[in-house]
């Protein structure tokens, strides 16, 4: 008799289990719950009811469960690393890192749990302990792909980009086809500054998977940043199907225009992307437009809109996200250049192409009062919302006792920190004037009351240099694809130069190279 019920109840746990592999996980519960009835510590049915419920994002049912299984086995291995798993995916990096280490107490030689914890560490942003823990799991696999491309996401996020690229070449190595290796190698090898190399990655990460359009868009930024614009202003238009691309994609019924059909008597919409500096540049292209013989609707943000009244009296400036007239074709700013077919050659470079109120300026001169020394306007950092933000900005407290003393310094921040009005307030070096720089046009006429600026890469880069003013712009190891790569001057802006980081990605050589007016 106790013969058979066992028979009974291995036919039903296989029979369950057979249901599970098919997916048919109502069955298997129900079969589960059988043996259950008569065995309610069966650890293996309640690990399958386990696993079907994490399936079906059940997850408080799974842990429950899971926690249930390690209270009557705590050698149960497979409990530990699924209730790891499922914590790690509930954010809570912590509880999975300790449920992966009681698994690898119970079976050290395991190359995925170990790999599963340096997924965990990577989450605490631990990183050096993930680099180990991925180490252990390749040197128990030497084909373990998803080891070798881990390890290499570890490695770019501490900037060791020989490491990484290594890394992900031995991932490709094991999985030929691994786009996203491709892709990863190519963003490791930009940051290292090899831009023909990421080039050709990325490009081979799209021809590996058509659908993937940031390999596209990544290899137009390097294409751009070395001059190709043949070639990288069509790629630039993937940003729009890009993953990782924030502006949103603008779904009107006119259709876009990238330069094919005539314009005569239509009326364009022309709508800012990106950030507002991008707008500054691109919106050099909007004359060009005009001579066209259509009608312009320019759609930017409120900061820009008076500064943009001054490239052409006929067109018809519109507040983003407000109401708009009915046009008859649109096109977003950063796609001008590619249906102007620009070439470095061809680059409308003629400034200023934006202008300022003239009693505005005067106004500011007043204000700034009788001129002592050379006037300099300063900026130090910019968005902290941009992606990039970390390697282009500067620190105030890192170089504000290392401003010179004989040029007097105003701040062309309209807000800054609480604790750079501290720095500013006690050092008695910047002037900050604060919410009365107001939008663009106020702050470009501050600047042409100034000697000169110096800034890193931001909006006031490109006011400055679409109002033809001197410029000097500090720019990160690498930079955006726009002040292309080795270059002290900008073909999009002559009066601007040019100071970079060198492979250290320190501040202080650019800083010492820059001469101001004196």
């Amino acid at each position: 008799m106790q013969i058979t019920k066992k028979m009974t109840e291995t036919s039903l746990l296989l029979s369950a289990y057979k249901h599970q592999q098919n997916g048919q996980w109502t069955d298997a519960i129900s079969l589960y719950k059988d043996v259950l009835k008569t065995q309610p510590h069966n650890l293996q049915a309640l690990f399958g009811i386990a696993e079907i419920a994490q399936k079906l994002n059940q997850n408080d049912t799974a842990l429950s469960l899971f926690s249930q299984i390690i209270s009557f086995d705590p050698h149960y291995l497979k409990a530990y690393q699924c209730r790891g798993h499922l914590l790690r995916m509930l954010g809570n990096p912590e509880g999975a890192i300790a449920d992966f280490s009681a698994a690898i107490a119970l079976d050290g030689a395991a190359a995925d749990i170990f790999n599963s914890r340096g997924i965990a560490h990577c989450q605490m942003l631990n990183f050096d302990e993930a680099i180990a823990d991925f180490s252990q799991a390749i040197n128990r696999n030497k084909n373990f792909a998803d080891a070798f491309y881990n390890r290499a996401l570890v490695y770019r996020k501490i900037n060791d980009f020989a490491h990484s690229i290594d890394d992900y070449t031995s991932t490709i190595g094991l999985k030929p086809n691994h786009f996203q290796a491709y892709n990863n190698r190519g963003i490791a090898y930009r940051e290292a500054g090899q831009i023909d190399k990421a080039s050709a990655d990325f490009l081979k990460s799209s021809e590996i998977n058509p659908d993937f359009h940031d390999g596209y868009w990544n290899a137009s930024l390097c294409l751009l940043m070395g001059g190709d614009y043949e070639k990288g202003w069509p790629l630039y238009e993937h940003r729009w199907s890009s993953a990782g691309f924030t502006s949103r994609r603008r779904n009107f019924s006119a259709p876009l225009w990238l330069g094919k059909d005539t314009l005569e008597g239509k009326t364009i919409l022309l709508h800012s992307e990106q950030g507002l500096g991008d707008s500054l540049q691109f919106c050099r292209y909007v004359p060009l437009v005009d001579n066209l013989g259509c009608h312009i609707i320019l759609e930017v943000e409120k900061p820009l809109m008076n500064i943009m009244r001054s490239l052409s009296n006929s067109i018809e400036i519109i507040e983003k996200n407000t109401a708009l007239p009915h046009f008859d074709y649109h096109c977003p700013l950063m796609s001008l250049p590619l249906a102007f077919k620009t070439t470095l050659k061809t680059i409308p470079h003629e400034t200023p192409y934006l202008r300022v109120n003239k009693d505005r300026v005067a106004w500011w001169r007043t204000k700034l009062g009788p001129k002592k020394r050379p006037r300099i306007g300063l900026v130090w950092r910019g968005n902290p919302n941009h992606p990039n933000d970390q390697k282009r900005s500067i620190r105030l407290r890192d170089i504000i006792h290392k401003l010179p003393d004989d040029l007097d310094w105003i701040s062309l921040h309209k807000d800054i920190f609480d604790d750079e009005e501290k720095l500013i307030n006690a050092s008695k070096k910047i002037t900050h004037f604060g919410e009365i720089i107001g939008d663009f046009a106020e702050i470009g006429a501050l600047c042409e009351a100034l000697d000169a600026i110096l800034c890193v890469d931001t909006s006031i880069a490109h006011l400055g240099g679409a109002l033809g003013l001197p410029v000097h712009v500090l720019l990160p190891y690498v930079p955006d694809f726009r002040w292309l790569s080795g270059r002290a001057d900008s073909p999009w802006y002559p009066s601007l130069r040019l100071y970079r980081q060198g492979p250290e990605r320190s501040w202080a050589e650019p800083m010492q190279n820059v001469t101001l007016p004196i």
